[in-house]
C-alpha cells in the first residue's frame, strides 16, 4: 500500500531545530492551538501538499546532505502511521532523526521514541518563552537523546562564552 503524508514545508539547514546542522520537514496540521504558535500558516490539516512516502524520501535524500532530519510541525504525531513510516524508512538509510512534538513524553508512542535519535516533546506555552534555552521555545518542553534504548534528556541552557 502506497502511503501518503500532509507536508507544510522543509527547510535545508537550521542550526536551531535539534542538534548539529539538520535539515527540517514541517507536516501540516495540529490540533492544539497553542497560543502564539511560531508555525501558524500550517496548523490546518487538508491545507498541505500530500506527498508519498517514496517521493517525499526522494526528494529528502536530494536536499539533506549530512543525513541529519528533524521532523516537525504542525504536529506530526497526528500523522502517526504514515510518521512512523517516514522515521522507520529514513533510518534505514541512515538518517539521524529528531521529531519535535507538543505531546507529553509519556504520550509519545514507544514505537516513535524507540526508533528516533532526538525527541523534543511538549507544548509550546507563550508565558514560559525563554531565550536562554536552545532547541525549544519555552521552558517546559524538553529534548531528549535516545541511543540503543538508553534515554537521556539533555540540558538545554545556553552556555555563555567566559571571554
Amino acid at each position: 500500500m502506497l502511503r501518503y503524508i500532509e507536508c507544510g514545508g522543509f527547510r535545508d539547514m537550521s542550526c536551531d531545530d535539534g542538534p548539529g546542522v539538520r535539515s527540517v520537514l514541517f507536516l501540516q496540521g495540529c490540533t492544539r492551538n497553542c497560543k502564539d504558535c511560531h508555525n501558524s500558516k500550517i496548523k490546518e490539516h487538508g491545507k498541505g501538499k500530500m506527498i508519498s512516502i517514496d517521493n517525499l524520501i526522494d526528494f529528502i535524500d536530494a536536499r539533506c546532505c549530512n543525513k541529519k532530519i528533524t521532523i516537525s510541525g504542525g504536529e506530526p504525531l497526528e500523522q502517526m502511521d504514515s510518521l512512523i513510516e517516514l522515521i522507520e524508512r529514513l533510518k534505514i538509510k541512515g538518517y539521524n532523526v529528531c521529531v519535535y512534538t507538543g505531546w507529553e513524553f509519556d504520550m509519545v508512542p514507544d514505537k516513535i521514541i524507540n526508533t528516533v535519535d532526538f525527541i523534543k516533546t511538549g507544548s509550546f506555552i507563550s508565558n514560559l518563552k525563554s531565550s536562554g534555552i536552545q532547541y525549544v521555545g519555552s521552558s517546559n518542553q524538553h529534548m531528549y537523546y535516545v541511543n540503543k534504548g538508553n534515554i537521556q534528556e539533555l540540558s538545554l541552557a545556553i552556555k555563555e562564552d567566559s571571554k
